[in-house]
């Protein structure tokens, strides 16, 4: 029995010694990157650059009954307002309720307004399409604007495994409904 304790004891002693030993971290290289990762970034800044490129032609070439032309924002949107208030905008952590249809660049409707329904979201913390995002911040309570995303301001690569497909840009008619400030 006093052999099986010290035996006990012993053991216990060997496990925690090892425990506290100083562990190694291993760090990842971030100096190096592959040929095939350096190959893949050029070849996504020049599909992105070919999008831009042909989105900016086609929207030159548009022009509604208003004569409103679309307009770059910094996100890498386009944006025009159908209907504009001039009313304070949401920020950062306003809860926004809004409203869309979804459509090609040729006008065929992907989600009508029925189909899309009315959604809800937190700026800053948005679990839809980033483009949707950028152009609610720039809208008012009741504006109505149509904003043109390219496919990675919007469902990118993979596309919404429904009915948009890969690298698709889209023409989005925007609604913001209501705004109202985040409660903690």
């Amino acid at each position: 029995m006093k052999f099986l304790k010290i035996a006990t004891m012993f053991t216990f002693s060997i496990c925690l010694f090892y425990a506290c030993q100083k562990k190694e971290i291993f760090l990842p290289i971030t100096n190096s990157k592959s040929e095939y990762g350096k190959k893949l970034l050029e070849n996504s800044k020049a599909r992105e650059d070919k999008e831009r490129n042909f989105l900016q032609n086609w929207i030159n070439k548009r022009e509604d009954s208003l004569h409103q032309k679309f307009i770059p924002t910094s996100s890498g949107i386009w944006i025009r307002f159908i209907s504009e208030k001039k009313i304070s905008r949401p920020k950062i952590n306003s809860v926004v309720k809004y409203s869309a249809e979804v459509k090609t660049l040729s006008g065929e409707i992907i989600y009508s307004f029925n189909e899309f329904g009315k959604k809800q979201g937190v700026l800053g913390k948005f679990k839809e399409i980033r483009g949707i995002e950028s152009a609610l911040y720039m809208m008012g309570k009741g504006d109505i604007a149509e904003i043109v995303l390219p496919s990675f301001t919007a469902y990118g690569l993979y596309g919404d495994e429904k009915k948009i497909g890969a690298n698709v840009p889209l023409l989005i008619t925007l609604n913001l409904i209501d705004i109202k400030p985040l409660l903690n």
